[in-house]
C-alpha cells in the first residue's frame, strides 16, 4: 500500500534573497502618521465639539508619537538582517548606513524647524529626534531579540529615572546645570533652534533617554517572525498586557495612594514634569517620558502593529491607498509640518479658498496625502524623502546590498 503524500512545505528563502515586503508595517507607520495629523490637525469629517473627536484626539496623543518611534526600531531590525543581525562586513557597512540615515534625519529635522520656529506653528519636529534615536541604536543592531529586549528593559528602566535626576540637577543649579550651560554656548542647535544635542536626549519634549527604550524595543520585535501567527499572538498579548498595568499602576497611585491630593491631577502635565517630588514620575500621561507613559505606549504599539500585519494580509487591496501612504510616511511628515507653518502665516481675515483650505485642512490634508501617495507609490516607488535618505545612505558607505526583506526603508 502507498503511503499518503502530503504537500510539501515551501522551501526557506535563501539566507539572502528577498522575501515579500510585510506591508502591515507601511500600514502600521501610515496609522502613527494619522494620528500626528489628527493631534495637529484635528478630527477629519468629526465636528470638533464632539465626544468622538475628543476621544479620537486623546487616543492620538502621545500614542501615536511612541507608535512612530517603536516603528523607527521594528525598520532597524528589518534593514539589519531581521532574524539574523548582520555581523562582520556587512555588520559594519549597515551600522555605518544607520549612523548616515541618522544624520540625514537630524539635518531634515533641523532644516523643518528652521522654518517652523519663526511661526507660532503649535509643532515640535520629531524627525530631529528620530535621527539621533537611530544613532543611539547603532551599537545595538548586532544583538539578537533576546539581547535587544534586554536592553529595552533596561533602557526603560534606567533612562526616564535618569533623565529625572539630569533635569533635577539642572532646575536646582546642580552640576548638570553648569554642564548644561557651557554645552548650549557652543551648540549651534541649540543657539539657532533650541534644539541641540542636549535638547534633544534630555530637555526636548521627546527626549532620547527615554525614547531610546521604545526603539529598542521594536528592534527586539522586529528580530522576531513577523510572519508567525504565533509570534504575532504573543507580541499582541505581551503588548497588552503591558499597557494595561502600566495605566492601571499609574491610576492606582494616583487615586489609592491619594497623590492626586498631594501632587493634582495627573493631567496637569502633559510635557516635561516639575522636578520637586519623585512622584510624578508614576504618572503615565502622554509626553511626560516616564516609566509608565513608555511601557504602556509602547505596549499599545505592539498590539497596533499586529493587527495592522492581520489587516495588511487579509484586506491588501482594500487599505492599499494606506499602505501605500506609510511607505511615503517621512514625506507626508514634514509635508504636514509645512501646511502647518502656511496656517501659522495666513492671514485669518482672507476668505475664498485660503480660508475654505484652512477651515478643511484635516479632511483636505489626510484625504490629499493618502491619493499623492497612492499614485506616487504606484507611479514612482519610493517616497522624495525617503529616497533621499536611502541614496545618500548608501553613496557614504558604498557596500553589499543586504537582501531587501520586508519594508525597512525610512
Amino acid at each position: 500500500m502507498t503511503a499518503p503524500r502530503h504537500p510539501a512545505a515551501p522551501p526557506s528563502p535563501a539566507p539572502n534573497e528577498a522575501r515579500p515586503r510585510l506591508e502591515g508595517v507601511d500600514l502600521a507607520r501610515w496609522a502613527a502618521i494619522a494620528g500626528m495629523l489628527i493631534v495637529h490637525f484635528s478630527v477629519p469629517f468629526v465636528p470638533d465639539d464632539t465626544v468622538t473627536a475628543w476621544l479620537t484626539h486623546q487616543a492620538a496623543w502621545g500614542r501615536s508619537t511612541i507608535l512612530f518611534t517603536f516603528l523607527a526600531g521594528v525598520s532597524l531590525a528589518l534593514i539589519s538582517g531581521t532574524r539574523e543581525p548582520h555581523r562582520g562586513s556587512q555588520g559594519h557597512v549597515t551600522a555605518g548606513r544607520v549612523a548616515v540615515r541618522g544624520v540625514v534625519l537630524m539635518l531634515i529635522g533641523w532644516t523643518l524647524t528652521s522654518i517652523v520656529a519663526p511661526t507660532e506653528a503649535a509643532l515640535t519636529v520629531i524627525i530631529t529626534y528620530y535621527g539621533l534615536y537611530f544613532l543611539l541604536a547603532v551599537p545595538f543592531l548586532r544583538l539578537n531579540a533576546k539581547w535587544s529586549a534586554a536592553a529595552a528593559v533596561t533602557a526603560v528602566i534606567v533612562g526616564p529615572q535618569l533623565l529625572y535626576a539630569l533635569r533635577r540637577s539642572n532646575d536646582v543649579g546642580g552640576r548638570f546645570f553648569e554642564i548644561t550651560q557651557a554645552w548650549n554656548q557652543s551648540s549651534p542647535g541649540h543657539i539657532f533652534l533650541e534644539q541641540g544635542l542636549l535638547d534633544l536626549a534630555v530637555y526636548g519634549l521627546y527626549p532620547a533617554l527615554s525614547y531610546v527604550a521604545v526603539v529598542l524595543a521594536g528592534l527586539a520585535v522586529g528580530r522576531l517572525d513577523l510572519r508567525s501567527h504565533t509570534v504575532r499572538l504573543g507580541i499582541a498579548a505581551l503588548g497588552l498586557l503591558l499597557n494595561s498595568v502600566a495605566y492601571r499602576a499609574s491610576w492606582h497611585a494616583w487615586e489609592s495612594y491619594r497623590l492626586v491630593e498631594e501632587l493634582g491631577p495627573r493631567e496637569e502635565y502633559q510635557g516635561p514634569l516639575p522636578t520637586e517630588d519623585a512622584r510624578w514620575l508614576l504618572s503615565s500621561v502622554s509626553h511626560t517620558a516616564t516609566t509608565p507613559e513608555i511601557v504602556g505606549g509602547t505596549g499599545l504599539a505592539m498590539a497596533v502593529l499586529v493587527a495592522c500585519l492581520y489587516l495588511a494580509d487579509h484586506l491588501p487591496r482594500l487599505l492599499r491607498p494606506f499602505i501605500a501612504t506609510g511607505t511615503l510616511a517621512l514625506t507626508v511628515y514634514v509635508a504636514h509640518g509645512l501646511a502647518m507653518v502656511w496656517q501659522a502665516n495666513l492671514d485669518h481675515t482672507a476668505g475664498g479658498l485660503s480660508r475654505w483650505l484652512n477651515e478643511s485642512m484635516p479632511e483636505v490634508f489626510v484625504v490629499g496625502s493618502i491619493v499623492f501617495g497612492l499614485a506616487w507609490h504606484k507611479i514612482v516607488g519610493r517616497g522624495p524623502l525617503e529616497a533621499l535618505v536611502s541614496t545618500v545612505s548608501r553613496a557614504v558607505v558604498p557596500g553589499t546590498r543586504p537582501s531587501r526583506g520586508t519594508g525597512a526603508d525610512t
